[in-house]
C-alpha cells in the first residue's frame, strides 16, 4: 500500500509542475502590444542559452531548459507600430516554459503558413505575453480597434 501511495504522490507532483499555457485576455494582451503586423511562418529554429543553433529534433524546451524554439516570420504588412523600422524577417520565441521538442514544432510548421496577425512588443519584436502573439487574420479589424482604443486611453492619462 505504501508503494502505491508513493507512486501516486510522484504522479501528482509531475502534474503540478507541468507547464500549462497562460490564460490572457485580449485587452491585457493589447495593453502590452507595440506592433501589429501581418506575417507568415517560413520556418522554425532552435537555439541554446548561448544562441547556438540546435539541430537535434529530440531537443526540448521547458522550465529547466535554456533552449528556445523560435518561429521565423516574414513580415508582409505593418498595420501599427511605434518603431521607425520593422525588420522583414522576425525570429519570435515560443513560450520557453512549455515542454516542446524541436521536431514537434517543426512538424507543426512543415511549410509556409497562411498570413496571420502578429501582436508583438518592444524593440526586439517579442511576444507581449509568453506564447500569445498570433491571431487569425479574419480578426484584423477587431485587434486594430482594440489597439487604437488602448492607445487613445494611454494618451488621455
Amino acid at each position: 500500500m505504501r508503494n502505491y501511495l508513493v507512486l501516486f504522490l510522484c504522479l501528482i507532483s509531475n502534474c503540478v509542475f507541468a507547464s500549462f499555457p497562460q490564460e490572457v485576455s485580449d485587452k491585457s494582451l493589447i495593453e502590452k502590444t507595440d506592433h501589429i503586423l501581418i506575417g507568415r511562418v517560413i520556418g522554425v529554429d532552435m537555439i541554446d542559452g548561448s544562441g547556438k543553433q540546435i539541430h537535434d529534433l529530440k531537443a526540448k524546451t521547458g522550465p529547466k531548459s535554456p533552449n528556445i524554439i523560435r518561429l521565423i516570420f516574414v513580415v508582409d504588412e505593418v498595420l501599427e507600430t511605434n518603431s521607425k523600422s520593422v525588420p522583414t524577417k522576425l525570429f519570435v520565441p515560443l513560450d520557453s516554459f512549455m515542454h516542446f521538442s524541436f521536431g514537434q514544432i517543426k512538424q507543426e510548421y512543415p511549410e509556409i503558413t497562411e498570413q496571420r496577425i502578429l501582436l508583438l512588443s518592444g524593440n526586439k519584436f517579442q511576444p507581449p505575453v509568453a506564447g500569445h502573439f498570433q491571431r487569425n487574420l479574419q480578426d484584423r479589424e477587431y485587434y486594430l480597434e482594440l489597439f487604437k482604443t488602448n492607445k487613445s486611453l494611454k494618451q488621455d492619462k
